[in-house]
């Protein structure tokens, strides 16, 4: 056998209990660890699969706290057919499918998301037993009234969308690929969703830094002007990151202490009393993270597979790649140590696979 036809029959072992095939299908030989009733949800579940397309990972924006590098662009034929051929592949035996899209921008590439997810709609009809979730991570720029409308038709419906402030504040961090400002658009595009009949959920999600955390009560008081009264709007508070950008350096970073007690303020200047409100989508809590799931996966724009969309550059990060006929071609290994959290349930590993990822070939340690 040659090594590719090796690497493309092999299963890359996670443990003793579960195993990746080819087609990106998690097999599960024993399933004592899902016993717990923290695994008991969609995270772990195994009929629910989780799949992130970067259609392009050019932008439009070049925020300056960004850790991307726009090195790779649009997304080549085939492997959009790729991606097409892989969802035939993987929904014949799940019930539940979540697409996330992300980028760079994706509705740089608006014209590939909607044909994948006209394919998707189409399978809907194909396999009656699955339900589908569509979203997308977006700096909102292009997302006009038009567009989120023949999205939210093929069921891209759910929406993430960052602002740093209100006008002037958001300008200086959130600025297009030509220095232009950016806040006046989004904030138009913003007004006539909320002003459409259209079934979509918002999700705002609000930076701020050390620098501008005393900045951000003209943003707060017009999103309770705005959008509050909507239950399609919602709101989560995030503090700014290194995440490995050039400006890395210039970016003060809060303690966790002081950072929850940001959170906390911030919370409360928009939800008063109501901090149990539906619309408050920040949490204290340490969720697990996408890639520390065993059912979800990352296929980037030039058809490399992988799990985590902060670390594109780590070559730890590329798991495999897709092939035309939708399987994978997968690099043994490589998956394994991004779900090593959910053998002990360790909190940190759950939370943030990549801190603490050891090296290739490095062993995973018990």
């Amino acid at each position: 056998m040659s090594k590719y036809s090796e690497a493309l029959e092999s299963q890359i072992a996670v443990n003793d209990s579960i195993n990746i095939n080819k087609e990106g299908k998690v097999l599960v030989k024993d399933s004592t660890m899902f016993k717990m009733s923290m695994l008991s949800n969609k995270q772990f579940n195994l009929r629910y699969f989780n799949l992130i397309i970067l259609p392009t990972e050019k932008c439009n924006f070049r925020c300056t706290y960004c850790y991307e590098d726009f090195s790779v662009g649009r997304m080549k034929r085939e492997v959009v057919d790729g991606i097409k051929a892989f969802l035939e592949r993987r929904c014949v035996d799940i019930n539940f499918l979540a697409v996330s899209w992300f980028g760079g921008e994706p509705l740089i590439a608006k014209d590939i998301v909607l044909e994948i997810s006209k394919h998707i709609i189409e399978m809907l009809n194909k396999y009656p037993q699955l339900r589908y979730k569509g979203e997308m991570t977006t700096n909102g720029y292009l997302l006009d009234l038009k567009t989120i409308t023949a999205l939210a038709s093929v069921g891209v419906r759910h929406y993430q969308i960052s602002l740093d402030g209100y006008r002037e504040v958001h300008d200086k961090s959130r600025i297009r690929a030509d220095g232009g400002s950016t806040f006046d658009r989004i904030w138009a595009n913003l007004l006539a969703i909320r002003d459409s009949s259209l079934s979509v959920n918002i999700l705002l999600r609000i930076h701020f830094s050390v620098d501008t955390l005393e900045l951000l009560d003209p943003l707060i008081e017009e999103i309770k002007k705005e959008f509050i009264h909507d239950l399609r709007f919602s709101v989560f508070f995030k503090a700014i990151e290194r995440l490995g950008g050039s400006n890395d350096a210039s970016i003060k970073v809060f303690s966790e202490v002081d950072k929850e007690k940001a959170i906390n303020l911030l919370q409360t200047k928009l939800f008063g009393d109501n901090l149990a409100s539906p619309q408050n989508s920040s949490v204290s809590t340490h969720p697990v993270c996408y890639a520390a799931q065993p059912n979800s996966l990352l296929i980037r724009s030039n058809g490399d597979v992988g799990k985590c969309t902060v670390a594109l550059n780590d070559e730890r990060n590329k798991i495999g790649s897709l092939q035309l006929d939708g399987t994978l071609k997968l690099i043994p290994g490589r998956f394994a140590p991004w779900v090593r959290g959910i053998e002990n349930i360790d909190p940190v590993e759950l939370t943030c696979p990549l801190i603490g990822l050891p090296a290739i070939n490095e062993p995973i340690s018990r």
